[in-house]
């Protein structure tokens, strides 16, 4: 009886050494499991930020990335619809920091007097009629905003001025 419970006891140690050690080895391979598909997961939130950030570099080189275009449609005079675009172009923002250069520059004579840039040119409906695109700086635009107008009104003064639109 003694050799029984003595066998017993022994197979019933050993068969819970064995449990507990595949109890161990299943929580080792879950981990790796979940360690590993934690990488994957990591790698492909890192492709998609290196690739966001690629198509990010991509609209901040690209010229037009930088202009808000909209269209302004009106009927001429004889009843013709006309389509024309009207852009706000932020890369012109930059060319702006130069103004007291242009100043200097006109002063200077470069440019022609002043009188010459501002004389002779009148705007006729002939000159105004091939005109299909207004571009404005952000600048002229805050300044519009100030005056109380908004880009689309002075185009279509400008295009009422000339004849072009009633």
């Amino acid at each position: 009886m003694l050799e029984f419970v003595g066998g017993f006891l022994i197979s019933a140690g050993i068969s819970l050494v064995l449990m507990g050690i595949s109890y161990w080895c299943s929580i080792l391979i879950r981990r790796r499991i979940v360690a590993a598909s934690n990488r994957k997961l990591m790698a492909f939130i890192e492709k998609l930020k290196l690739e966001s950030d690629l198509i990010k570099h991509e609209l901040e080189n690209d010229h037009k990335a930088g202009r808000e275009t909209s269209e302004l449609v009106f009927r001429d005079k004889e009843g013709i619809l006309n389509t024309v675009k009207i852009i706000i172009d932020h890369d012109l923002d930059h060319l702006a920091s130069n103004e007291e250069e242009l100043k200097s520059m006109i002063l200077k004579g470069e440019t022609g007097t002043m009188t010459d840039l501002i004389s002779g040119h009148n705007i006729t409906e002939d000159h105004i009629g091939k005109v299909q695109e207004f571009i404005f700086s952000p600048q002229a635009v805050r300044d519009m905003r100030l005056a109380g107008m908004e880009p689309d009104e002075i185009v279509t003064r400008m295009l009422k001025a000339s004849g072009r639109m009633e």
